[in-house]
């Protein structure tokens, strides 16, 4: 109800302000509740936020404990890491003989972004201290949240400022890395051979198990989503003239299937027909046309957007991949194209390749 409830926030603007997207995925690391990793894209601006912004949304402060009670208590209670380092050596955080979330931080008078993007928060040393565990913690101990999200939920919530390299591990390590796994050995231990010897599988007989805890289970059983994008993203095909891939059962009539007007219907050839077809079609690209026109699977055809939000993705080609690579580059600039000789075409010119296509409208 409480993550629910975030997203809402998210989403509306109120946490965070106007955004564009947002991510999660919910993991449990096999030690008890679930949290969550989420990503949120901000509305506006050219990507880069100032520093003003980033104080107005995000502090690593210890509040006043007179002006601000019970900011202070929750702070106290929530977002302070530690002690670990030289006033506890056993904290879980502690990697040989270092914090490995690299706790304390240093004091600072005023936030800043070092050259790597990455956002180091106002600490200052104003004498406020935090008593846990039989230590006092200061400024240099708490871990970054947004004092408003942190007074309607009442719990630990981390928020950070992320850019360039740190946006990049937020996305593969956290948002993207899948279920645990655990490995398993099995050995026979008392099958012997005529000669005596062991039996020994040449791979060991090893089997690599999805972990499960037990709240990770009920998650799943009461049907809570594990993983949330907004907006949705619709996946582009990208072919050669002829070359779309096309499915059918075992056992079917080969000839009727490469006869079929129906099955050489794409994505692809039907932008090129919505392009043919309507004028307002052809102020989008291949890529960006998701977000104003429907794809009808069934009928194969695109359709007007009524409502909702969508984004499109071309799908990857290597660049080794020869003029299929040319081609989606091609599908990623060129507006309103109503074929593949149009998409060849530049200055009235068709070219014979996508590769000789994409010269001119490299120099110009």
């Amino acid at each position: 109800m409480k993550l629910t409830e975030y997203l809402d926030d998210i989403k509306s603007g109120r946490a965070f302000g106007p955004i564009t997207a947002v991510l999660y995925t919910v993991e449990f690391q096999k030690r008890g509740l679930p949290h969550a990793h989420i990503l949120v894209w901000r509305r506006g601006g050219n990507g880069e936020i100032g520093v003003e912004n980033i104080n107005s949304l995000i502090s690593a402060e210890i509040p006043d404990a007179l002006l601000d009670p019970l900011g202070y208590a929750l702070v106290s209670e929530f977002m302070m890491h530690g002690p670990c380092g030289e006033m506890n050596d056993k904290c879980v955080c502690m990697k040989k003989g270092v914090c490995s979330k690299y706790f304390p931080k240093d004091f600072r008078d005023t936030t800043v972004i070092d050259d790597n993007g990455f956002a180091l928060y106002r600490r200052r040393d104003d004498g406020r201290r935090v008593y846990k565990n039989g230590h006092y913690l200061d400024n240099r101990h708490v871990v970054p949240y947004n004092m408003a999200m942190l007074k309607k939920f009442q719990g630990h919530i981390n928020v950070e400022w992320c850019n360039k390299t740190q946006v990049m591990k937020y996305l593969f390590k956290y948002v993207t890395k899948g279920a645990g796994y655990s490995k398993v050995m099995l050995e026979r231990l008392k099958k012997l051979t005529k000669s005596g010897c062991h039996t020994v599988d040449e791979v060991q007989e090893y089997l690599i198990c999805r972990y499960i805890c037990e709240y990770d289970a009920l998650w799943r059983i009461f049907g809570f989503e594990i993983h949330f994008k907004m907006p949705s993203v619709q996946r582009l095909t990208v072919h050669m003239p002829g070359m779309n891939t096309v499915y059918y059962r075992a056992g079917a009539d080969l000839t009727k299937i490469v006869d079929s007007d129906f099955l050489r219907k794409t994505m692809l050839t039907e932008w090129f027909v919505a392009n043919e077809m309507f004028e307002d079609a052809r102020s989008l690209t291949y890529c960006d046309f998701p977000t104003a026109w429907t794809w009808d699977a069934k009928s194969r055809s695109w359709h007007p957007r009524g409502g909702g939000e969508k984004i499109g993705r071309v799908y990857y080609v290597h660049p080794l991949s020869g003029e299929l690579y040319y081609l989606r580059m091609l599908l990623m600039i060129v507006k309103g194209a109503r074929s593949f000789e149009d998409l060849r075409t530049y200055d009235g010119r068709l070219y014979h390749t996508f590769k000789e296509r994409l010269v001119p409208r490299a120099v110009c």
